[in-house]
């Protein structure tokens, strides 16, 4: 089923000016538990006004991967819709969350030589075509970078400089932390959105949108930890004096936890999912070892009880793998935990439990906090719905993103001809 091509603009006649005024971005964070999509827009005071949210849960995704196409295309369809109704307008293009073990990242430089005869400066163009070596060089055939972030450059024995534009240098390092994606697993989205609901879009990875949309420049420029967890990844973002110098997807998320505790007590995944969020304490020390509390058992009249100390301490064996593969990326990283100023900073789905920071804190022996979503206007206060962390960064990408060479337009450009040859190439 393919949507008719769009001939009408962004925002319906029946949408009212205040909307007008700033454009609206589209966003769809595809996770494995559940797809969100929203519309939003940025006003004059920097906040972030969003018309409509709507989740439906799937199971059309794993991992970043999507595993059943035609279950996704009616999951998006509903949501769309949805969406459609309740914001008035009328969707072309979107951002999409890009995730997963298909996601890689590398920390590159490229240098070039400028000849001193000609007494030029540095300009857009070489900057721009260093930036683009970092990524050339490091990247193989079948992958599909998703970005080049700026590291900062040395001119001859200068000190990292930070914008380079009109200094005078014989030769010019850049340095960039590239992100790229399987061109095969990204082609399967585009397919699904371009090709089945005529609707472009626009491939960020989740991570690093979700960690520039909600954490504060003090944050990235003391040194921050950023972990978003879901239910079967983890993404780790890291920042040290403004610059991004690691990211990482663990395949691991909050799903451990559910599975764990629906084979131990012989429940269901849905009631497994219930106890982690409303009952569990990811530091168990912390749980009252005489509270208890009741569900149902599935076709029975009958209860079952459940002790809270019991389930917590289930959940915190697994909650440690988590915290043991993050502090393994903070090592990776190069550098100490304790020299990242703002600590550690959680969210995402799988970070609704409690006492997840206190766990976090304990282990790894530094400051750790739940990450508010905050500068939001909603018809609901979304700050503790750390589930929307991604979403929300999505929807501000457009505003807050830091690609140096890479404006979106650019990235649609080169995406689009990208997998129209691909897909080409498949049929031929």
């Amino acid at each position: 089923i393919r949507r008719p091509p769009r001939s009408t603009p962004l925002y319906s006649s029946a949408a009212s000016d205040v909307y007008k005024r700033q454009p609206l971005h589209v966003a769809f964070d595809l996770g494995s538990f559940s797809i969100k999509g929203a519309v939003g827009r940025v006003n004059q005071d920097q906040e972030l006004e969003i018309l409509s949210i709507q989740t439906i849960k799937t199971e059309s995704i794993e991992c970043g991967t999507i595993v059943d196409k035609e279950r996704l295309r009616k999951d998006l369809e509903y949501l769309i819709d949805r969406i459609e109704k309740e914001a008035k307008i009328n969707i072309k293009d979107v951002m999409v969350s890009m995730s997963g073990e298909t996601i890689k990242s590398i920390n590159s430089l490229s240098r070039t030589s400028i000849n001193d005869s000609t007494d030029s400066k540095i300009d857009e163009e070489i900057k721009s075509k260093l930036l683009s070596q970092c990524a050339d060089i490091q990247v193989s055939t079948g992958r599909h970078i998703l970005h080049k972030i700026s590291q900062g450059f040395v001119i001859d024995d200068s000190p990292l400089v930070r914008n380079p534009l009109g200094m005078r240098g014989k030769i010019v390092e850049a340095r960039a932390h590239v992100i790229h994606v399987q061109e095969f697993n990204l082609a399967q989205i585009d397919a699904c959105f371009t090709g089945d609901l005529a609707i472009d879009i626009n491939p960020v990875f989740d991570g690093l949108a979700s960690s520039y949309g909600n954490l504060s420049e003090d944050d990235k420029k003391l040194g921050v930890v950023f972990v978003d967890i879901g239910s079967d990844k983890t993404n780790v973002v890291i920042y040290k004096d403004k610059y991004l110098i690691h990211s990482k997807v663990i395949p691991i998320g909050s799903n451990l936890v559910t599975k764990d505790l629906a084979t131990r007590f012989d429940t269901s995944i849905q009631h497994a999912e219930e106890i982690k969020r409303k009952h569990v304490s990811a530091l168990s020390k912390l749980a009252d070892v005489e509270s208890n509390f009741e569900l149902p058992i599935e076709n029975d009249d009958l209860k079952r009880k459940f002790n809270k100390k019991e389930v917590s301490e289930i959940a915190e064996s697994r909650f440690k793998e988590i915290i043991n593969k993050v502090n393994e990326e903070i090592q990776v990283s190069g550098v100490n935990i304790l020299k990242f100023g703002s600590g550690i900073k959680i969210t995402g789905g799988g970070a609704n439990v409690k006492n997840l920071d206190l766990l976090v804190k304990e282990k790894l022996g530094t400051k750790c906090e739940y990450l508010q979503l905050k500068k939001t206007v909603f018809k609901e206060n979304l700050e503790d719905k750390r589930e929307y962390a991604t979403l929300i960064g999505l929807l501000l990408w457009p505003v807050s993103h830091v690609e140096d060479d890479s404006p979106l337009i650019g990235i649609k450009k080169s995406f689009t001809e990208n997998f129209s040859n691909i897909w080409k190439g498949f049929f031929e």
